[in-house]
């Protein structure tokens, strides 16, 4: 990851003493445990706190994608969780995740499910705020969840992923899209098909705007949702400053409004 690692460090050290142990939480699906680990937010013992996921890439795990992000440490206040992908037959075995719609054979859907029911019983949970990110596959992960549990979340922010088939997304809701400037050009044209069809989904009025640096808002008509998409200065790695964009956007959205009931896909 393209991090200022040694520069991060003295600053983690300080800041650890504010951030709470991490925990593991299993869940059951289909009798396989399933894992994440969770961040608590500083006051999700007493009171509603923001819940985020936070989904790692493809060969990755849970553990090593939470040192290296540090989400957490961006957002004390939020309890945040890293979940575990499983190995993917269709990809040698690495770890990952699925939650396609031609492609659930690891049921990751249905572990979000049963994740976010355990995170809700053990944990001082604000409905109005849970929030998915996820990078790589991981953010193919927080597509598919736009696409099929749109009203779990208030807001989701896909990193260094393509997803042109979320033109087949039904219910505008709050997207905050970054890719690497320097991810190959033969992804171009799927990076921006995948910008349009989210200004599409949310209802954008054409009209663009500056949201911060680098970053370009379009403005949702009636009935629509904010799309916020831009490119950061490297490649297929987590952006430098991509923890303090999302916190941000998330912080702006509160509430699922009038998205109404969530579609369970048959046997999820």
């Amino acid at each position: 990851m393209r991090l200022a690692v040694a520069a991060a460090a003295c600053a983690f050290a300080a800041a650890a003493s504010a951030v709470a142990a991490a925990e593991i939480v299993t869940v059951s699906v289909d009798g396989i445990v399933r894992t994440a680990e969770v961040y608590p937010g500083k006051h999700a013992d007493r009171e509603d706190s923001p819940l985020v996921l936070v989904f790692h890439g493809l060969g990755d795990s849970e553990w090593n994608f939470a040192n290296i992000v540090a989400f957490h440490r961006e957002w004390p206040d939020a309890t945040v969780v890293y979940p575990a992908g499983r190995e993917r037959a269709d990809r040698d075995g690495l770890r990952g995740w699925h939650g396609f719609r031609d492609n659930d054979d690891n049921r990751d859907l249905a572990f979000v499910d049963r994740l976010l029911e355990a995170l809700e019983a053990r944990y001082r949970v604000d409905a109005e705020r849970i929030y998915a990110t996820g990078f790589s596959n991981g953010g193919h992960m927080t597509f598919n969840l736009l696409l099929d549990r749109p009203c779990r979340f208030a807001a989701f922010a896909p990193v260094g992923a393509i997803a042109e088939y979320v033109a087949e997304a039904a219910t505008p809701r709050p997207v905050l899209y970054l890719f690497g400037r320097g991810e190959p050009r033969e992804y171009t044209e799927a990076w921006q098909q995948t910008v349009v069809a989210l200004a599409r989904l949310n209802r954008s009025t054409g009209e663009k705007r500056k949201w911060q640096p680098g970053l370009t808002e379009f403005v949702a008509g009636p009935g629509g949702a904010p799309t916020i998409y831009g490119l950061y200065g490297a490649g297929h790695v987590w952006p430098d400053r991509g923890n303090e964009a999302i916190v941000r956007f998330f912080r702006e959205q509160v509430g699922t409004g009038d998205c109404g009931q969530s579609p369970t896909r048959a046997g999820t």
